[in-house]
């Protein structure tokens, strides 16, 4: 196929337009670009450009077409018009492996009669491969080991050195920025942003141009200042996201220093105590990065020499002297299991001398994790203390004067705790991984609506732990609501002996990662908010099961809602969802099948993108007469999701979607929907299966909780179900008594029981219509007619 570049084509990939046709049989345009090249296909859409694949007789490579649509400002346009011809002469000058190769008439201008400028256009090498951003998704976020960055470190810095040499510097230094070839070789792309050394760091000050990404640009160039030194800061800053697999922007800075708190999350596994000594061998290396990453430019680097002197030389980067190595052999024989006795501790367990490590997003009561938005707690941070110091009885006074200030469930949970640590009787010790992310209000309250749940079951059950002999303790974690986190916290929380089941994770995605570890170490896994089809079938085998949810699935969720949108004679759907999440297409796919069945056509599947207003007026164009909005829960579509909302509020389209729509921000947009706006939950206060259980729940938080709370209440009940069961509490003992085919246990969903698959049998999905009510202005969920929900709540007034 050839792909025609004419602008005002209506049909630039049209297949007919093979290699044999000159000419475009669309518009007329040639197709046969300079004489030379034949465009392929269209690769990428992003910041100032496109790019295309294309031939140039025979050999494959890339076009970067400047996009200048959306500039009317004159001068801006001519800025970035400049930027760009400055990227294809600095490529065409540097002769280096690292760098794509430019040949000097690679760039050129192409005119077209009837559009009014011309398109500018640099073609370069095809670089086979990966982006480092890329190549880390396909790790799972793994990060590099020190050994694997100091070979890409060295790479990198000898291609910055050419690109200096040759009074450039880069100012965009990233991840996506770099690719890796398949022979291990790294390249540095996107030289748009290039800027001559020549221009000095007071001459900037006159135009103030700003360019980079935050996160990776320093506080210079953010600023429109960009000096050498600037492409230093940003390379540390990639080597950070590299060693540790997290984002610079997601990891805390010092609010004095500005410098990044990152040393800690460098993993390093190992069980060798010689190998746990090398660590000391990356030390400088850490410091020289901290040095390429100072606030003030003038504190880092003179140059790319001083960094390769210190690179290269073998004092910078020591072994272990054998004669360390000797010393420890000799006064330490047993330094690997003294090291461990000292240092090691289970979930809520330890003995003498052992402490509760910190900052590693798990804690019974030694550190606080969910943080405090309105109140400050200063009991609370008193009774953390009082427990890492191992004075529970201390630790019970100040968690009581916490909780009476404020009904925080964390603080409940580690109150309980505590009083079963001083009262030492047997207890049974389960983990709940919450998605608490310190940057994220939604995944704050999510993890405090879960964490409510688990608070009062286990607050429930230790009413009378004196008469049972046997009370329940909590590990509360968190995995920052984040893929790449889940696996590491899985892995962590097998190594703890006394950790019988784990509750969570929050995301279908997240708890996809996990549950393979937890399965290895027959370590079982209730999950209430995770809905995704595909953990339906996530066990090596039924019994005993690895996984279970006491949430109904996708299935049943996109069953409700297309049984719903039959009922309402909508015939056809735009369907908006995320496909990089397994939750979203999950629920996508479930609909997709469910509607169809009914005789409903989805006309349009809209991927949730920042670059949706291509593609939304697909639903006006195939004559939709509903939406239905699939979003993630990790706030990563949220705007998109909103953008969605206020085209269905325009042109007055039902809204229907599942339990992600329940988040503040989207909750708050749907709600203004004049042409109404549907969600399916699996739990609302008003669908009381025991009516006693709901007014504790006021009563201990002061407000009907939502499903987040209901459903993590059951998994605990659950979990507390099966244990009793066991005559001898064990991983392997919990698993068979969940997985038995007589198993029941009751909640405020009613009963729970499971399928061999580890789906709940009962199948409770209640749609309620999302409304603000006039009167209060508060926003509501409405029971609809016809719906279990109604029905129950309608035979309870009657009653």
């Amino acid at each position: 196929m050839s792909y025609c570049l004419n602008p005002n084509c209506t049909n630039p990939a049209d297949p007919m337009n093979d290699n044999g046709k000159v000419f475009c049989r669309n518009c007329g345009a040639n197709l046969l670009i300079e004489n030379r090249y034949r465009v392929i296909k269209l690769l990428s859409i992003g910041g100032f450009a496109r790019t295309f694949e294309l031939e140039d007789n025979g050999i494959k490579k890339v076009l970067k077409l400047l996009s200048l649509s959306r500039f009317s400002d004159l001068g801006k346009k001519h800025k970035v018009i400049n930027l760009f011809k400055r990227e294809a002469e600095v490529l065409s000058r540097l002769n280096n492996s690292g760098i794509p190769q430019v040949d000097p008439d690679g760039y050129f201008e192409l005119n077209f009669p009837d559009y009014p400028e011309p398109l500018h256009c640099l073609v370069m090498e095809k670089i086979e491969g990966l982006n480092l951003q890329q190549w880390l998704e396909n790790q799972n976020h793994k990060p590099v080991t020190p050994e694997q960055a100091i070979a890409y470190f060295k790479q990198l810095v000898e291609i910055l050195a050419q690109v200096h040499a040759q009074g450039y510097f880069h100012r965009d230094i990233k991840p996506t920025n770099i690719m890796l070839r398949p022979d291990g070789q790294l390249v540095l792309i996107d030289f748009g942003a290039v800027r001559d050394l020549a221009q000095t760091y007071l001459q900037q000050h006159q135009d103030n141009t700003i360019i980079g990404t935050p996160g990776y640009s320093p506080p210079e160039q953010m600023k429109g200042n960009a000096v050498a030194q600037s492409d230093f800061f940003a390379l540390g800053r990639t080597f950070v996201h590299l060693l540790t697999g997290k984002p610079p922007f997601n990891i805390e800075e010092d609010h004095q220093t500005g410098k990044l708190i990152w040393r800690d999350k460098v993993p390093y596994n190992s069980n060798s105590w010689m190998d746990w000594l090398d660590k000391f061998r990356w030390r400088l290396l850490f410091d020289l990065l901290d040095q390429m990453m100072e606030p003030y430019w003038k504190n880092r680097p003179e140059n790319t020499q001083v960094i390769l002197q210190r690179l290269n030389n073998p004092i910078t980067l020591p072994r272990i002297p054998s004669w360390v190595v000797g010393a420890a052999i000799l006064f330490g024989l047993g330094l690997p299991s003294g090291y461990w006795y000292l240092n090691g501790v289970d979930g809520c367990s330890k003995i003498w001398l052992r402490s509760f490590p910190l900052d590693d997003y798990m804690s019974c009561g030694e550190e606080i994790l969910l943080p405090n938005i309105n109140t400050k707690l200063p009991e609370k941070e008193k009774g953390v203390k009082a427990i890492a110091r191992e004075n529970y009885q201390e630790a019970i006074i100040w968690f009581e004067q916490a909780w009476q200030k404020s009904h925080d469930p964390e603080t409940l949970i580690y109150l309980n705790n505590a009083r079963l640590a001083v009262e030492k009787i047997k207890t049974y010790t389960i983990a709940v991984v919450a998605p608490i992310s310190n940057n994220n209000n939604d995944s704050i309250n999510s993890s405090k609506q879960i964490l409510r749940g688990v608070a009062q079951a286990q607050d429930e059950f230790n009413q009378d732990y004196k008469t049972k002999k046997i009370g329940l303790k909590i590990l509360v974690v968190s995995d920052n609501n984040k893929i790449e986190d889940s696996q590491k916290i899985a892995e962590n929380l097998v190594k703890k002996r006394d950790v019988l089941a784990v509750i969570g994770h929050f995301r279908s995605d997240t708890t996809i990662e996990a549950v393979n570890v937890y399965q290895e170490q027959n370590l079982l896994l209730v999950s209430a908010t995770a809905t995704s089809e595909d953990l339906s079938t996530v066990c090596k085998s039924n019994y005993p099961n690895c996984f279970f949810r006491v949430v109904p699935s996708n299935r049943v969720i996109a069953k409700t809602l297309a049984d719903y949108l039959k009922q309402e004679n909508k015939r056809k759907a735009a369907i908006f969802f995320n496909p990089g999440s397994n939750y979203s297409k999950s629920l996508q796919a479930q609909m997709k099948a469910r509607f169809s069945e009914l005789g409903g056509q989805v006309v349009a599947e809209i991927p949730l993108s920042d670059n949706l207003e291509s593609t939304i007026d697909q639903v006006r164009e195939q004559k939709a007469d509903a939406i239905v909005l699939f979003p993630t829960s990790d706030g990563l579509t949220s705007d998109p999701a909103v953008q969605v909302i206020e085209y269905a509020k325009k042109y007055k389209y039902l809204i229907v979607g599942g339990d992600s729509l329940d988040s503040n921000k989207l909750i708050k947009a749907i709600a203004e929907n004049e042409a109404g706006s549907v969600v399916a939950i699996p739990w609302h206060s008003k669908s009381f299966f025991n009516q006693e259980l709901p007014k504790q729940i006021n009563k201990l938080w002061g407000k009907a909780e939502n499903w987040h709370t209901a459903l993590s209440y059951d998994a605990t009940r659950a979990l507390l179900a099966a244990l009793e069961k066991t005559s001898s509490p064990s991983r392997v003992n919990v698993q068979r008594a969940m997985a038995d085919t007589n198993f029941k246990a009751t909640g405020i969903t009613g009963v729970i029981s499971f399928k061999p698959s580890g789906d709940r049998s009962e199948e409770n999905i209640h749609l309620v219509k999302v409304v603000r009510n006039s009167s209060t202005g508060q926003i509501e969920f409405i029971p609809l007619p016809k719906s279990p929900l109604f029905e129950q709540s309608e035979s309870t007034k009657s009653n």
